[in-house]
């Protein structure tokens, strides 16, 4: 190796150096002012209705018996544009099915009296696009025999 390479080779590995000792501080930077977000993002999520308020009554015209259902409002601080469904089942079948806001109104068909008390369910789930909430449910006993009415 000749005084010309090895001169060569001491002048880069000097270079090399500097730069590795050089160029760390050139690209530091330190925030020096806070400055607060423009944009707060969030996640929404479906809750389940709450405080439902209505009424129900139970009927029993000519050996047949039915459950009418009136909900009035309830609390639900889900996202808004939600829609609701609600459905009134008894005696292992859909009786009544509607999509609404927070008010709806629900009747089952008649059916033949069996003498005995029936259970009806009330449930009320929220959706929003192909998302929904957890439901919300109540059970409405009506007597075998005589009318009732009550709040829910």
């Amino acid at each position: 190796m000749t005084t010309l390479d090895q001169a060569r080779r001491a002048v880069v590995l000097v270079l090399v150096v500097l730069s590795l000792l050089l160029v760390p501080s050139v690209a530091t930077a330190r925030f020096t002012a806070a400055r607060t977000p423009q944009l707060v993002v969030g996640t929404a999520r479906m809750d389940t209705p709450a405080a439902v308020t209505g009424t129900y009554r139970c009927a029993l015209p000519f050996f047949t018996e039915s459950v009418s259902v009136s909900v009035g409002g309830f609390d639900d601080a889900g996202p808004a544009g939600a829609t609701y469904v609600y459905t009134l089942s008894g005696r292992n079948t859909t009786r009544s099915t509607t999509s609404s806001g927070h008010a709806a109104s629900l009747s089952s068909a008649t059916v033949a009296n069996d003498l005995s008390a029936t259970t009806w369910t009330l449930t009320i789930q929220s959706r929003l696009g192909s998302w929904t909430g957890r439901p919300w449910t109540t059970t409405i006993t009506c007597p075998g025999l005589g009318s009732d009415s009550g709040a829910l």
